[in-house]
């Protein structure tokens, strides 16, 4: 057993890690209503995410972001005043000599998986970062059989440290239908549409999606695209502009609604009108927009890559991640074809099943205690 605490860094728990954040948030979440949970206390931001669950369990505040140098002092006195047998980052920027057992969350390794994301400087300083972050930890978690594999290549003298625990995709309670609705409308979203959530990060790929949605809208008779407009919702970095002018034609032409971010319920919202959700990815640790997308009942068609492919199964239609013919003869295809989409729909239902917090909740606690055991 353990006596506790282990002390889960939640700092991460901001509009500026959209992806992370929800990850943490929603563990720390399971976390707190688990039964036989070892004790957590959440280390927070001077203003903590509204998400966290810190009526149930303790927080201490940190003033010093992950970006901050002085964070490699001050988290570990903090973590000494707690009395922390254990310190959990779920992310790479973190004190790398936190003074207490230590176990790291790592996603993706995307920005040395993928060429043309950042110059050599930038990817040395991230191969840094992870090797130190790895050589603190007794245990690397990551989301997928992809990501483990990707460590064990690069970070090969820490392989043995590596579990994979996938996370869950629930976030929000649901909004009811009228909710959804009123919620929706407050958008501009009225009509069927088909759904896309993620940022525009060169490697999250929007503008296949965009020329693959400009092409269909261009080959159906007077631009009727029969069913629907596309709605995009995520994140955007004004680093990246190459979507732009396809975004503003389809924009301007009616086929185009850009949401920018929006809160957990409004992405709830989002899936459950979706007619189908399309995620163009070229490189992902996990996929979550998948895994939610299923969950709430809404056929999917991804990029046919190796993290994608892991988590889908043959729940959803793949497509090889730079093919725009591919793309849009899909889509088209599928938005006539009730039928598929409703097998589509039940198998993606089937396969959401088994990504439920409660059950990385439970995986994260054996690993706590394994990594207090096996590492006094």
């Amino acid at each position: 057993m353990i006596a506790g605490p282990v002390v889960l860094d939640t700092r991460t728990a901001s509009p500026h890690f959209p992806g992370i954040g929800r990850a943490v948030t929603g563990l720390a979440r399971a976390l707190a209503v688990r039964a036989d949970s070892p004790p957590v206390v959440l280390l927070h931001n001077a203003v903590p995410d509204e998400r966290l669950p810190l009526a149930v369990l303790r927080g201490i505040t940190c003033t010093a972001s992950p970006f901050a140098p002085r964070q490699q002092w001050e988290v570990r006195q903090l973590l000494r005043a707690a009395g922390a047998c254990l310190y959990h980052s779920p992310y790479y920027l973190m004190p790398f000599a936190p003074g207490v057992r230590t176990v790291v969350t790592c996603y993706d390794l995307i920005p040395l998986t993928v060429r043309g994301l950042f110059g050599p400087a930038r990817r040395a300083a991230f191969w840094v970062a992870h090797a130190l972050a790895f050589r603190a930890a007794a245990a690397i978690v990551v989301p997928s059989e992809a990501t483990r594999r990707d460590v064990s290549r690069l970070f090969p003298t820490h392989a043995s440290k590596v579990e994979v625990i996938p996370i869950g995709w629930r976030f929000a309670d649901a909004p009811g239908a009228d909710e959804a609705r009123r919620l929706r409308s407050r958008l501009g979203i009225t009509g069927p549409y088909v759904l896309s959530v993620g940022s525009n990060k060169p490697h999250k790929n929007l503008r296949t999606l965009l020329d693959a949605w400009a092409r269909r809208v261009d080959q159906r008779r007077g631009g009727n695209t029969g069913c629907c407009s596309l709605v995009i919702a995520g994140p955007r970095d004004a680093r990246y502009t190459g979507h732009l002018p396809q975004a503003r034609r389809l924009r301007d032409s009616g086929h185009l609604i850009d949401t920018g971010p929006v809160s957990d319920s409004m992405l709830s919202a989002l899936y459950q009108g979706a007619t189908l959700f399309i995620f163009p990815s070229v490189a992902e640790g996990f996929g979550l927009p998948v895994i939610e997308a299923m969950g709430h009942g809404v056929p999917v068609v991804c990029s046919r890559i190796p993290a994608l492919t892991e988590l889908a199964g043959d729940a959803a239609a793949m497509f090889p991640p730079t093919d725009v013919d591919r793309l849009s003869t899909l889509v088209d295809h599928l938005l006539d074809a009730t039928a598929d989409l409703e097998k589509m729909r039940e198998n993606g239902l089937a396969r959401a099943a088994a990504f439920e917090w409660d059950r990385a909740a439970a995986a994260t606690s054996t690993l706590y205690d394994r990594v207090l055991r096996e590492h006094p």
